[in-house]
């Protein structure tokens, strides 16, 4: 999978509500900053999505996805109610790295679009280390 399709793939396990699919997209120290808190350890994140959040009824409309050639992928969307309202709209970054790196320094971050081609020709397993989420 390509760093842009495990980003894509975060969005749609959440709106699934598929946690065990969302578990597998996350590194095991996976830290997610949001502007209302932030959320440590996997387990942790996959409990507050599924048990926790305001709102469950929501899904993330994407509008654009951007792999930078320092191994970030970014994503600028919507989240929009299950009424059809938008609720805000967000950027997220994304830290993407092999699933053996996790979250710390130690890891290295899959770059640009020569990562993404590397990865699909070697089969490698990436892994969502951490997020930043900005919302307005």
């Amino acid at each position: 999978m390509t760093p842009e399709a495990t980003a894509r793939a975060y969005y749609e396990a959440i709106d699934a509500g598929e946690y065990d699919a969302l578990a597998g997209l996350l590194a095991p120290d996976f830290v997610h900053d949001r502007p209302d808190r932030t959320l440590s350890g996997r387990e942790r994140f996959v409990r507050f999505m599924r048990d926790e959040r305001p709102r469950a009824d929501t899904d993330h409309r994407v509008d654009a996805v951007h792999a930078d050639a320092g191994g970030e992928v970014l994503v600028r969307g919507r989240l929009v109610g299950g009424d059809g309202a938008e609720l805000f709209g967000f950027v997220d970054v994304f830290r993407i790295v092999d699933a053996g790196e996790g979250s710390g320094d130690e890891g290295s971050a899959v770059e640009g679009s020569d990562a993404a081609a590397r990865t699909e020709a070697d089969g490698r397993d990436l892994v969502i280390a951490d997020l930043r989420t900005y919302t307005n």
